[in-house]
């Protein structure tokens, strides 16, 4: 068997070829395996020099050869077991978490050396003028799968509700039936006191606050989901949701025209103006915390 030794401008050869060229380019000039190069290398310690016209051509030649592969069977793993909360972490091994991740940025510098710096004037316009370069380009389609694929994000993160200052209808967080929600008008708080008072006097068998979204597939503009106030079941065990609506305008009927269109086996009841006073006038008196 045939060793191939280093010799003393072998290794002279490498330290100053290998930064600038490359693993495989110092293969091929000195006739050494992959492996040989690799570990003489390590030992020495050389790394590629990340201003060499090669490393720009290698990272270029590594972006290009991923595109259009799908990633690797395990991120697919992992984002089953996101969807199913088994990695889910409990609000003490998240503070743990947090408290550690601050002890370590207390002892130690920015791993890229950026602590305190921040993005240059001209850095910020260009990536401004980039980022609608690249707005103006997305298709229709486009704009509504990422417009859609936000708000389901926002959903799943309990983020879907936002609090409106300066309105006239009072919503706002209240405790009914024994659960904390945020209510998004002082009538849909009080057809909540309704229902639990129907549920205790055994009128309904269950009822529930916001408890699923409707995702409209497909639309480009306008609404793309629908959030009904309330679902309900009756004794009997059919069901429906209950819509709370002191005017309709013209995003409501939008919705229920799409709704009535995408889900056409599911009951939806509106309670109007006229529903909602006869209601007031009929139980307001007998429901505790009513709001007038």
């Amino acid at each position: 068997m045939t060793i191939n030794r280093w010799s003393v401008e072998d290794i002279e050869f490498l330290k100053k070829f290998y930064p600038l060229k490359g693993k495989k380019w110092c293969c091929d000039a000195l006739q050494k395996t992959e492996a040989s190069v690799r570990y003489k290398a390590s030992a020495l310690k050389l790394k590629q020099d990340q201003n060499s016209q090669f490393f720009y051509d290698w990272q270029e030649r590594a972006a290009l050869s991923k595109i259009g592969k799908k990633r690797p069977d395990q991120a697919f793993v992992i984002k089953d077991l996101h969807r199913l909360g088994k990695l889910n972490k409990t609000d003490e091994q998240k503070a743990k978490l947090s408290l550690s991740k601050k002890r370590w940025h207390e002892q130690n510098e920015h791993p890229k050396g950026m602590l305190g710096k921040k993005h240059s004037k001209e850095a910020l316009e260009k990536m401004s003028i980039a980022s609608k370069k690249n707005a103006a380009a997305m298709s229709q389609e486009k704009k509504a799968e990422k417009t859609l694929k936000a708000m389901k994000t926002r959903v799943a993160n309990g983020g879907f509700v936002q609090p409106r200052p300066k309105t006239t209808w009072k919503g706002g967080w209240r405790e009914i039936g024994g659960v904390n929600k945020f209510y998004r008008s002082r009538w849909e708080a009080n057809y909540a006191r309704f229902l639990v008072w129907l549920q205790q006097q055994g009128k309904i068998r269950s009822w529930r606050h916001e408890p699923e979204t409707f995702w409209f597939e497909g639309i480009k503009r306008g609404s793309v989901s629908y959030l009904p106030d309330f679902w309900v079941q009756e004794i009997d065990g059919t069901d429906a949701f209950h819509e709370v609506k002191g005017w309709m305008d013209d995003r409501s009927k939008t919705k229920l025209k799409r709704m009535k269109k995408y889900y056409p086996h599911v009951k939806l009841l509106i309670v109007g103006a006229k529903e909602y006073k006869e209601l007031e006038k009929q139980f307001s008196n007998l429901i505790v915390d009513w709001e007038k």
